[in-house]
């Protein structure tokens, strides 16, 4: 796990809410305080959905970033930034096999529960951590190394 400072807030938050910087990211759940305080759980609700819609939007067990970060920016945009948020995000699933491949990483993709990447605002400052969390526990670390190489590099130019 390793953190991450974030220099350049207003152009991160525009990467993050209006461009596409997380959009192979799923919202796994959010905190956001500003008058008042808001807690998102990112689980897609199936009951919400008629039929078709379901086979469309469906295939994540949490909303897709891409399809929440408009309401999110609704939310946010104003003269006054929020006093604080917290944002968990996980690499969707197919993203995840791509990564396991792109390192050559003998972990299995049924072995990985998520590749997530947590932030943490507080009006102060933009900090962002990576996290693995494993079905099981192995001493081989080296998804953790890794994913921690591919978020500085997600990273690097707001660093």
């Amino acid at each position: 796990m390793i953190a991450v400072e974030i220099e350049n807030i207003k152009r991160f938050m525009a990467g993050f809410l209006a461009g596409d910087l997380f959009d192979d990211f799923l919202m796994n759940e959010g905190k956001l305080s500003m008058d008042i305080a808001y807690e998102f759980n990112g689980k897609v609700l199936k009951e919400f959905y008629d039929t078709e819609e379901w086979e469309e939007y469906g295939i994540y067990p949490y909303i897709p970033w891409e399809r929440e970060k408009a309401r999110m920016f609704g939310l946010i945009k104003g003269k006054k930034t929020p006093l604080s948020f917290q944002f968990v995000m996980m690499l969707k699933p197919e993203k995840v096999e791509k990564f396991l491949e792109k390192y050559n990483l003998a972990a299995g993709q049924d072995e990985i529960a998520g590749l997530f990447i947590n932030l943490l605002y507080d009006r102060k400052s933009l900090k962002c951590t990576s996290g693995v969390s494993r079905r099981s526990f192995t001493m081989d670390r080296g998804v953790e190394e890794y994913w921690d190489v591919e978020v500085k590099e997600r990273l690097k130019e707001f660093m």
